[in-house]
């Protein structure tokens, strides 16, 4: 497909993004590249019209006020048929688990695998059919607009969140967890978190291959700077177990059918070492005026997409960013006597009821709420909570177990000196608490050091 698409001459004049088509006869593509292309449609449009990752960019603004259904309804769809296909084809169980935090999910390998027999099918049938048809370029116009598109929205999307930045961040809690206790996730979300440089120019990376894909004449630096991020992703996805594979996958799909009329200059400029011509790809219109109009039009929504994201992450970075608003009692605190339903509990670590560290953090895209507790084995509980600042008093929930409530009143008699009584669980409890300066934990000091005359060395202090 790629070496017609790319090498084709039109029957009169050199055609450009900017010109109208001249072409009077028809360009003749070879048997691969018209089954290719059937089968690109099919399977890219199944794809698009069954992930939820791919449509809710495209409504902006406006996804904040759809309904919690609206995130699952395409899938709610082809559940039937994914549990057919689970039960009679593959013999495996593969239920659709919500809320649907992992897109690695057994029904997603399911779905993937029933798109693509059923794009092979309809590909075959089609080919026969239509066998002869000498080209689809009116299609592949349209079709790689809209992929160019889709995939522009994607990265800003994916881009946005890291440059604010938002997407991985370094919560308090890992500063005081035993590193072993780590997934292979945490291990990367904090290390990324810990340096917002790093993540920001991440995030530059991926907008600028948006940026470039919208422009239809930057499109394929756009499509090749996308091709080799998302493949870093992807490396990064399957090494440090993110649940993103499936859909990371298809994104540099994408961005390979973008590139694909470019192939063949491609590798004469960078593998042969050849020049190249001048990319000769149709408008998508042969008037010069509905072409312009095609060009604005594509601009207009770039800026809606761009528009819509950093309008949503301003406002969360507002919330929730490190700048924004710290609730009452933010930071660490240790936990230096605890007492429950009136008998004092000396700090072992084998009492697991007993707290070594209330935390108090801002709120975490990836965390059910802003305070958590750590026991003396180090394992550390989530709470959502709910201050009241005017009474001095914090009410606790907990989503693993919805039964549990707690209700302490606070009350500091200095900046770093904490008394909480209350309950937690229906048992009374009183607590001292000490804070801990978080200067002292190396990882917080992330600010470049031109000059330095060795690797910093971890605090063995204990705080």
């Amino acid at each position: 497909m790629t070496r017609i698409l790319d090498t084709a001459e039109p029957s009169s004049g050199q055609e450009t993004a900017d010109e109208p088509s001249t072409r009077t006869s028809v360009t003749s593509w070879n048997l691969a590249t018209r089954i290719a292309f059937r089968f690109c449609l099919v399977y890219v449009g199944l794809f698009f019209l069954t992930e939820m990752r791919i449509l809710f960019p495209l409504v902006g603004v406006f996804g904040k006020d759809l309904p919690p259904s609206a995130y699952v309804w395409q899938y709610h769809t082809v559940r039937p048929i994914v549990r057919w296909v689970a039960d009679n084809v593959l013999h495996v169980d593969a239920p659709l688990i919500e809320p649907v935090q992992s897109g690695d999910q057994a029904f997603f390998w399911v779905l993937a695998f029933t798109w693509l027999v059923l794009a092979s099918v309809v590909t075959v049938v089609w080919s026969l059919i239509d066998r002869h048809r000498q080209n689809y370029t009116t299609l592949h116009k349209w079709l790689h607009l809209v992929v160019r598109l889709c995939l522009a929205s994607q990265l800003f999307a994916f881009g946005f969140a890291k440059l604010f930045p938002l997407q991985m961040s370094l919560p308090l809690t890992r500063l005081v967890e035993p590193f072993g206790d780590f997934s292979m996730l945490n291990v990367l979300w904090s290390q990324v978190g810990s340096s917002p440089a790093y993540e920001i120019l991440l995030g530059c990376a991926e907008v600028t291959a948006g940026l470039l894909l919208v422009v239809p004449r930057t499109a394929m630096l756009g499509a090749l700077l996308a091709s080799v991020e998302l493949t870093q992703v992807l490396i990064i996805n399957i090494t440090y177990q993110v649940p993103l594979k499936i859909f990371t996958f298809h994104l540099i799909l994408l961005s390979l059918f973008v590139l694909a009329p470019h192939a063949v200059r491609l590798v004469k400029f960078f593998v042969a070492d050849r020049a190249v011509e001048p990319s000769n790809q149709p408008p998508l219109f042969r008037a010069r005026r509905a072409t312009h109009i095609a060009l604005a039009a594509q601009i207009l929504v770039g800026a809606w997409f761009v528009g819509s994201q950093v309008h949503g992450n301003w406002n969360l970075w507002d919330q929730i960013g490190s700048s924004g608003p710290k609730p009452p009692l933010y930071g660490i605190w240790n936990v230096t006597a605890f007492s429950l339903d009136g008998r004092d509990q000396p700090p072992l670590t084998s009492d697991d009821e007993r707290w070594n560290r209330l935390i108090v953090d801002t709120t975490h895209t990836y965390q059910p709420g802003p305070v958590s507790s750590q026991r003396m084995d180090g394992s550390v509980v989530d709470y959502m909570a709910s201050f009241d600042v005017p009474r001095h008093t914090v009410t606790l929930l907990r989503a693993d177990d919805p039964k549990w409530s707690g209700q302490l009143s606070f009350e500091q008699s200095s900046a770093d000196r904490l008394t909480l009584t209350g309950q937690l669980g229906g048992k009374k409890v009183q607590m001292q608490l000490e804070k801990v300066d978080l200067s002292s934990f190396p990882i917080t000091r992330n600010g470049v050091e031109w000059v330095q005359d060795g690797p910093d060395q971890p605090r063995l202090e204990p705080r």
